[in-house]
């Protein structure tokens, strides 16, 4: 059990995937606080409708590129704000690169404001990426911490993404050693799990499709297998960084493609399928059909998390079966 007993939590990108489970978990430390920010209220009233009239809950309704407006002490932020969308990336770069950059300045600025007001610290846990590690190698590839010197090149289309990532986690290293502010960086694989509101990505359109009883069409045979994690380790990941991550350091916060997780969008569609026949989940079972067919693949990473491991944490959930409990959720809250 994690300790936030009377701690204030400030939560950016709070209605996202990572973000909203995370708020809800440590709500259920009576005596913890959370501030949630996100830029649309009404996602926001939707997402914490149950917690609106809660004491230790309240929300600001902001863009994380515009500076922070608190009015207390804040002992941890958890940075999630960051658009994800293939779609944003790809025709909105602009609405990708300012809340990574902006955000992570501003969430950097307050902290360092509040020292010199209060003379006490928090800590800002940052969220990076995966995309953090471009893959120049012809084949799948282990990464460690320190195997950033791949960078993806600056007219790729997920550039946006990917080197402002890189560039948050610059500039927080940088606030750390310049002006001691205490900063962690979580470098997330690709997260899977429920939401209250849907994420915009293959992996949630797929289990949609299928949940509706239709067949799922794979345009792009040659997908790369990719680091996938079920929310529920990255909470604990998440929270183990909070209490015992060493200020100023990174950690990959991965499956490392254990318990079948390293696996490729299209492969997770098959595995969507196969809980539908097997669970019943519905009336009719769908296919997983390929446009063209099936090529080699393109090469995926893994990301090494024997450092996170050394904090004390342990990957618990199988693909298989964070998928089942992914689809079952939303099942039950009839959101599909």
């Amino acid at each position: 059990m994690y300790d936030f007993s009377g701690k204030t939590v400030l939560v950016t990108g709070a209605t996202g995937l990572i973000g909203s489970n995370l708020c809800k978990q440590i709500l259920k430390d009576p005596s913890a606080k959370i501030i949630a920010l996100s830029r649309n209220e009404d996602k926001i009233k939707k997402v914490f409708c149950k917690y609106l009239s809660e004491p230790n809950f309240s929300y600001i309704a902001s863009d994380i590129s515009t500076p922070l407006s608190v009015s207390e002490k804040i002992d941890c932020i958890f940075h999630a704000a960051s658009p994800i969308s293939g779609a944003v990336i790809s025709e909105q770069p602009v609405s990708v690169i300012l809340p990574n950059i902006l955000g992570i300045k501003n969430c950097l600025d307050f902290m360092r404001a509040q020292e010199e007001q209060y003379g006490s610290k928090g800590r800002l846990i940052v969220f990076s990426s995966a995309t953090v590690y471009a893959n120049a190698a012809s084949s799948d590839r282990t990464v460690c911490e320190d195997d950033t010197e791949c960078g993806t090149k600056l007219n790729a289309p997920a550039a946006p993404y990917s080197d402002s990532k890189r560039m948050s986690e610059i500039l927080a290293t940088a606030y750390h050693k310049q002006y001691g502010i205490d900063v962690v960086i979580a470098r997330i694989g690709y997260v899977y799990g429920y939401c209250a509101e849907l994420p915009n990505t293959a992996f949630y359109s797929f289990m949609k499709t299928a949940l509706h009883g239709e067949d799922i069409l794979i345009n792009n045979p040659a997908m790369a297998r990719r680091d996938n994690i079920y929310i529920d380790d990255v909470l604990s990941g998440l929270l183990t960084i909070y209490e015992h991550g060493v200020s100023g350091e990174a950690y990959n916060l991965s499956s490392a493609g254990e318990k079948g997780n390293f696996a490729a969008a299209d492969e997770m569609a098959c595995v969507i399928t196969d809980i539908i026949r097997q669970e019943k989940l519905c009336e009719k079972n769908s296919t997983v059909t390929y446009a063209s067919a099936v090529q080699s693949r393109n090469p995926g990473i893994v990301l090494n998390n024997a450092k996170l491991k050394g904090l004390g944490w342990q990957l618990k959930c199988s693909l298989y079966d964070g998928i089942r409990q992914t689809m079952e959720q939303y099942l039950k809250e009839e959101q599909l």
